[in-house]
């Protein structure tokens, strides 16, 4: 293998002129530079960029945590990271919740984003430190070094359930999600809020627990089916459940939106392309990825100390599934 005293030795140059060049550094001519960049090349060497980095404790690579691939949800915020993360000139690692505490404590990263309801409060508030600052996406967390960018889904759903009594509906149904989660926490909370507000009662046997799958949307629609507990409009804590739900109405012949309509949340590409097209909240995927890694190079590069970020602000997206 070809060493950086290798090159030296060709350009009749000392180790220390090599690293000079080779990093960009002013204190070489510039007819030196060219000569040993050119030696580099046809002896096939390069610097030991993660070696150079360590001594230094950069990196320049950082990590995005999350549970599962849901292609349908994670595609865009991980292509808004990316993007982010390769603008800023840095690599990024994906890992999954088994891996996420040995990237966390090894040493070989700048930063990491966190998108991950495995992941406990305790090994991220364990894990930052002023060398690794940390960007969470799922919830809400506060600590030195701690950043949470979310969307804000108490908001979303007020404005939901708000618009949904002016066009005159008043029995709700909702079928949550995994539900210690703050996504779920939050959207049923703006939903009930909303309804309490406005005088509309919503009675415990018309919430449905789900686990945002679509099964679980499906096997609550049955419930509701067998019960004959139809309501005016069932909201879905996610837009996989809605579809799950949209499923067993059909196979019941039962007509959205004429005797029932149906909500998701999220905006998943799928969703326009339902039969019919889904009616839901649309987050901004790609843009809540970019914000989010852009907090942490305001961090890591920038050298920002006091930031706090915008929740993502998520709309609504009227369609076929609703009146």
């Amino acid at each position: 293998m070809v060493s950086i005293k290798d090159v030296a030795k060709k350009a009749n140059v000392s180790i220390s002129s090599v690293s000079n060049a080779l990093n960009g550094r002013a204190n070489v001519s510039e007819e030196t530079r060219k000569r040993i960049v050119e030696i580099a090349k046809e002896m096939n060497y390069y610097p030991n960029t993660m070696a150079r980095n360590l001594k230094v404790k950069r990196t320049k690579t950082v990590a995005l945590c999350f549970s599962e691939f849901d292609r349908n949800f994670y595609f865009q915020i991980i292509k808004g990271i990316n993007d982010c993360v390769v603008h800023n000139g840095y690599d990024l690692i994906i890992c999954a919740h088994h891996s996420i505490e040995k990237f966390l404590r090894n040493g070989f990263i700048d930063g990491a984003m966190v998108l991950d309801k495995n992941v406990s409060d305790e090994l991220i508030l364990s894990a930052v430190s002023d060398e690794l600052p940390i960007v969470v996406l799922d919830r809400e967390l506060e600590g030195k070094n701690i950043y949470s960018v979310v969307v804000d889904n108490y908001r979303a759903m007020r404005d939901l359930v708000n618009e949904l009594i002016v066009k005159g509906y008043t029995r709700f149904s909702y079928v949550s999600g995994v539900e210690h989660t703050q996504d779920n926490i939050e959207r049923y909370e703006g939903m009930k809020d909303t309804l309490n507000e406005k005088g509309i009662e919503f009675i415990s046997k018309n919430y449905y627990h789900g686990d945002f799958t679509e099964k679980s949307g499906y096997q609550s629609a049955k419930l509701m089916i067998i019960s004959k507990n139809i309501p005016e409009v069932v909201i879905c804590a996610n837009d996989n459940m809605a579809i799950g739900v949209i499923k067993a109405f059909k196979e019941s012949d039962i007509r959205i939106p004429e005797d029932v309509s149906v909500i998701g949340f999220d905006d998943i590409e799928l969703a326009n392309y339902l039969e019919p097209h889904l009616t839901t909240i649309s987050t901004p995927k790609y843009e809540w990825g970019m914000y989010a890694a852009t907090i942490l190079f305001r961090i890591l590069v920038e050298h920002e100390e006091s930031i706090i970020p915008n929740k993502i602000q998520a709309n609504i997206r009227w369609r076929q599934t609703s009146r």
